[in-house]
């Protein structure tokens, strides 16, 4: 499906149903009328981790988790699915990427982030295939005002830089940033480097007094960056030497209707060197290219929203050059030259029975992928239902299920490769992943009071799992059943203008047919964040507790109990300068982030200041 196939749906249905306002996910524009999915924003002013990424903004969510090695390239999961399994857009342009780690924002700085959402749970039927855990979005920062702001680390003596600058029409942000090795708190080396550039350009204008017109870019460079894990860095050391991002959409927007036309463009290297034995530098190249278009109306009185979607991966090429110290040999190697191509169609309509709001859709995808002589396809149909009862003002309970899809991705079809893990081996045969998933929750808010807790249980079927071949290999197969399943509660309470606090718990579990425990699924977890505001200060609290994790999956390794704790303070100076000083760690403590077998411990103690400057 072109862009342009679907321009002439613009000019029907001109009535308008109600004034949408236009986000980077498609899940949250006219909550109101269409979704019953948790969706939750978040921007820089509640972070008092590192900032380092994005991920940082979410990690109080009782959903979210951190996953994987660590170091800028953080991956992340949601309700125990990680890597592919989590739709990642940024401007609304899917980030589809060849890290087996899954597809992280890390190359984009926060500071030219406007905000992040969250939206929990299946999302097949608006995202397509990946989105069976959920989907976080991503919408760049325009800044109007002339800005500046600066900040500085101690312990691994990173450092930023941000320039911006706009109007009511045009805004444009440059960004640098830089990071030294970093220190544990037993004052040992954490290889987490880096060095990256980044710029963002925004363009809006109103045509006709009746669209909104939008152009986007942001682009990044990154260069050195080490890969975090607790291999002897000595004997093997992993890094990205480069990393290359261009990101570019266009947007119209009617009364009704949106359409977006998107490119990103992706060239990054990993390195891998084993001293005194060989090298590996393999390089991934590809072009996503695409558009999106929905679009409100009435269809026999029911307020209804369809869309189309195409996404083509173009010139996917994955090479690697091994360099032999001991033979003193060269050798070149194609391990993917491929595409892939998605069409996708979707309808959702709501309606109401008595009290009980209703809200059922269905979508249909064509996926088709190929990789020098071997090629996959196929088509697959997904769907949502969900009911929402309020018993009152103070009362609401909502009930969804929904299935959802992965297809499996290029490299876990095709790479046959060194990465920093060791080598990976693709297999062809392996079948898409679905998944069926069903949620219950309730809400209730009472004056500054609110409380919510979900249960929620996804099966999966042909889940992809990573495993061991032996020390030194993995490969993927299909598991034939899998479920998970968890519960979560947050709560929050302005206990006045000056102070508030709020609480998140999460708890998980994940077993395959064999009751083997699946990879990925977080401990349970306690987070406690208090705000105060005291004239021209502020102060932000986080204090987080971790359970003992002792059932742990393939690739895994069992972790302590921990309590933790983070501390920002804002100093509003006047009107254009704010101050700011925050301590992550506080307690400084040796713990490791997640449960993977080569992650390292977090960093030590560590002091951050900064300085923001925005004229008014």
């Amino acid at each position: 499906m072109t862009p342009f196939a679907i321009l002439p749906l613009l000019l029907s249905g001109t009535e308008q149903i109600e004034q949408i306002e236009v986000r980077a996910a498609r899940d949250l524009l006219n909550s109101d009328n269409f979704n019953h999915a948790q969706a939750i924003f978040m921007s820089s002013e509640h972070v008092t981790s590192a900032n380092n990424t994005v991920a940082d903004w979410l990690t109080n969510m009782p959903s979210f988790s951190l996953n994987g090695q660590g170091g800028l390239y953080q991956s992340y999961s949601i309700r125990g699915l990680s890597r592919w399994r989590i739709r990642t857009n940024v401007n609304g342009i899917p980030i589809m990427t060849d890290r087996r780690a899954g597809n992280s924002a890390s190359f984009i700085d926060p500071a030219l982030v406007k905000n992040v959402s969250l939206l929990v749970g299946p999302s097949s039927l608006l995202y397509g295939s990946g989105a069976i855990a959920g989907v976080v979005s991503i919408e760049s920062e325009t800044y109007q005002p002339p800005t500046f702001s600066s900040t500085a680390t101690d312990s691994d003596q990173s450092y930023s830089l941000l320039a911006a600058n706009g109007n009511d029409k045009t805004s444009f942000a440059i960004s640098h940033r830089a990071a030294n090795e970093g220190k544990d708190a037993n004052g040992e080396t954490i290889y987490s480097a880096y060095e990256q550039s980044s710029i963002g350009l925004n363009y809006k204008t109103q045509l006709n007094q009746q669209y909104e017109f939008k152009v986007r870019l942001l682009g990044s460079l990154s260069n050195d960056v080490q890969k975090s894990s607790n291999d002897d860095f000595s004997k093997k050391a992993s890094i990205y030497p480069n990393d290359i991002h261009s990101l570019a959409d266009i947007s119209l927007t009617g009364l009704t209707w949106h359409l977006n036309i998107f490119n990103h463009y992706q060239n990054w290297d990993s390195k891998v060197t084993r001293n005194e034995k060989r090298e590996n530098l393999t390089s991934y190249q590809s072009h996503t290219l695409g558009s999106s278009f929905y679009k409100e109306s009435m269809l026999a009185s029911i307020p209804t929203r369809f869309g189309f979607d195409w996404v083509s991966r173009s010139g996917v090429k994955i090479t690697d050059k091994e360099t032999d110290f001991l033979n003193d040999e060269i050798s070149n190697n194609t391990l993917i030259d491929g595409h892939y191509h998605n069409l996708g169609t979707y309808i959702q309509g709501k309606f109401s029975i008595q009290d009980i709001e209703l809200n059922l859709g269905t979508r249909y995808d064509l996926i088709e992928t190929k990789n020098l002589t071997h090629s996959k396809d196929e088509q697959h149909i997904s769907g949502n239902f969900s009911a929402r009862y309020p018993f009152n003002s103070q009362h609401t309970s909502t009930f969804t299920v929904g299935s959802a899809f992965r297809f499996p991705t290029l490299t876990e079809l095709y790479f046959n490769g060194v990465t920093p893990r060791g080598n990976t081996l693709g297999n062809k045969n392996l079948k898409t992943e679905q998944s069926l998933s069903y949620e219950l929750t309730h809400k209730i808010k009472i004056n500054n009071y609110t409380l919510q807790g979900s249960y929620f249980r996804t099966n999966l079927s042909d889940y992809i799992e990573r495993v061991r071949i032996n020390d030194n290999t993995r490969t993927y197969i299909n598991l034939d059943e899998a479920t998970i399943s968890g519960f979560e509660l947050s709560a929050s309470i302005a206990v006045s203008k000056m102070l508030s606090h709020s609480l998140t718990y999460s708890t998980q579990n994940g077993e395959d047919q064999s009751g083997n425990h699946l990879s990925d699924i977080s401990p349970s977890k306690l987070s406690i964040v208090s705000k105060m505001n005291l004239g021209d200060y502020e102060v932000i609290t986080d204090i987080f507790y971790r359970s003992e994790h002792k059932e742990f999956g393939s690739g895994e390794s069992a972790l302590p109990s921990l309590v933790s704790a983070n501390i920002k303070a804002n100093w509003f100076i006047n009107e254009e300068l704010t101050g700011t000083i925050g301590v992550t760690n506080l307690f400084n403590k040796l713990y490791k982030t997640t449960a993977d077998e080569d992650a390292p411990y977090a960093n030590e103690r560590r002091i951050k200041i900064g300085i923001k400057w925005q004229r008014i």
